[in-house]
């Protein structure tokens, strides 16, 4: 038991023994050197540590050329102490009739430049830096300029078809200044001036080329060159016409480029006649020569005829489109005219209450319902009152109207005589639902035959046309 107030103390011996490596390596961390570097005046700063300036740039990925100016030197000790300066050397195009070359200095004018790069100008050569004539009295005192032209150099403009180019140049003829762009002239081509022109400050040369181009025509394949970028004047320079309403692909507003192909479209039309059934109406008579819920086809129907004209575009002798061009009823469709039973026929019907006469009878769903379930709260002021008024219970039903005449008599066999003086939203067509008080309710599903009961309403109250289906 004395051993055991050691352990703590043992613990905090081992976490601080863990720890120290970390502690060590945090202060390490923060104390690396950083240094700063300016470069053409923008500062960098470089962690880490480094033994001499080049290591210090290489870390800043700094690539510095020869002619560069790098103070202290990348040979000497990095000092974070000491900012580095790197003033890049700027870069001079030199143009000459021999070609161009590109130099870097630290030269500050035009004059110390050449005598620094050794380049030979005499006092007669035209001197141009940046677009700009030079004396050669000027040179010290110039700025260290871009571009360099040395000798009788010329601005022209080359349009090769959609490529334009603007270049100095020594050269003394177009032939010459296209080759030196490298240009390729080939016997098909035009070019303005011609090829032996001398050249002039501020010309335009244009070379206008042939390209090949294929033309497909008629079931033929040519195989041509122009230098028209049109291809109906390219179809004209060959002899091929078009006629009537014939098209070319691709189309006059294309500009055509080397290896088109160009297809000349044969259009021609036709016309073809088109009949679309036009269906027939069903037309319901009444007749008293059926029973009531009886039907009789009396005439049959007979469909009409729609008749279209279809315009049928044809290209190189294949069918592309058909576009209707008229219509008109070529047959009237004849109706079919079904007639329905208007006769009344009163018949009895036994039950346990005796027999009961009724003048119709129809199949129809069967289900049952109470006050309480008419979805009203027994403290609703409507709870338990029926369409009619009556209050819900035994004896009365809810119908459709539209099936069963409202507040009217039925019989249902194995619930009695009912009075139909209910509604409900969720009874339609031939279905009834029959009340009962909540003491005695019994569930009813499937189907039922209802008779309706004398006396008969008024023809105007009764729907002769019942729907012929089962909800």
């Amino acid at each position: 038991m004395g051993a055991l107030p050691r352990l703590p103390r043992l613990g905090l011996i081992l976490l601080a023994v863990l720890a120290f490596p970390g502690a060590i390596a945090a202060g390490y961390l923060v104390a690396q050197p950083a240094y700063v570097v300016y470069v053409d005046g923008e500062e960098l700063r470089v962690d880490g540590s480094h033994e001499t300036v080049g290591d210090v740039l290489a870390a800043a990925e700094i690539t510095v050329r020869a002619e560069d100016r790098v103070e202290p030197p990348r040979s000497a000790p990095a000092d974070p102490e000491q900012a580095i300066t790197v003033v890049r050397a700027k870069a001079v195009t030199v143009r000459t009739e021999a070609g161009s070359t590109t130099y870097y200095t630290q030269q500050a004018t035009l004059g110390a430049f050449i005598a620094d790069a050794h380049i030979d100008v005499g006092r007669t050569d035209q001197i141009t830096a940046d677009g700009r004539t030079v004396a050669f009295a000027e040179l010290e005192s110039v700025p260290l300029p871009s571009v360099l032209e040395i000798g009788n150099f010329v601005t022209v403009t080359i349009a090769d078809g959609e490529r334009t180019q603007t270049l100095r140049t020594a050269a003394q003829t177009v032939g010459q200044v296209l080759q030196e762009a490298g240009i390729a002239i080939y016997a098909a081509d035009g070019v303005e001036p011609a090829l032996g022109s001398w050249l002039a400050d501020g010309m335009a040369i244009t070379v206008r080329r042939s390209m090949p181009l294929t033309i497909r025509v008629d079931g033929r394949v040519i195989q041509t060159r122009s230098h028209h970028t049109n291809a109906r004047d390219v179809l004209a320079e060959v002899g091929v016409g078009l006629v009537g309403m014939d098209y070319v692909r691709p189309g006059p507003e294309v500009t055509l480029k080397p290896g088109d192909v160009i297809e000349v479209v044969r259009v021609t039309e036709d016309f073809r006649m088109q009949d679309t059934p036009i269906p027939y109406e069903t037309q319901f008579q009444p007749t008293d020569q059926l029973e009531i819920d009886n039907r009789a086809l009396l005439q049959s129907g007979v469909p009409g005829i729609l008749r279209q004209r279809i315009r049928v575009r044809y290209e190189n002798g294949v069918a592309v489109s058909e576009t209707p061009d008229a219509q008109w009823v070529a047959q009237e469709p004849i109706p079919e005219i079904v007639g329905f039973g208007t006769q009344i026929v009163i018949r009895a019907v036994e039950t346990p209450e005796g027999y009961l006469e009724y003048w119709r009878v129809v199949r129809m769903r069967v289900t049952a319902y109470t006050a309480a379930s008419s979805g009203k709260p027994p403290d609703h002021p409507a709870y338990g009152i029926t369409a009619s008024g009556l209050q819900a219970g035994t004896g009365i039903v809810a119908v459709d109207p539209r099936v069963v005449p409202f507040r009217t008599w039925v019989y249902v066999p194995g619930y009695g005589a009912a009075y139909a003086g209910d509604t409900g939203g969720g009874v339609k067509g031939r279905w009834i639902d029959l009340g009962y008080h909540q003491e005695d309710y019994e569930s009813w599903s499937g189907y039922v035959d209802v008779y309706y009961l004398t006396p008969v309403p008024d023809p105007e109250d009764i729907n002769y046309l019942i729907p012929t289906t089962l909800p």
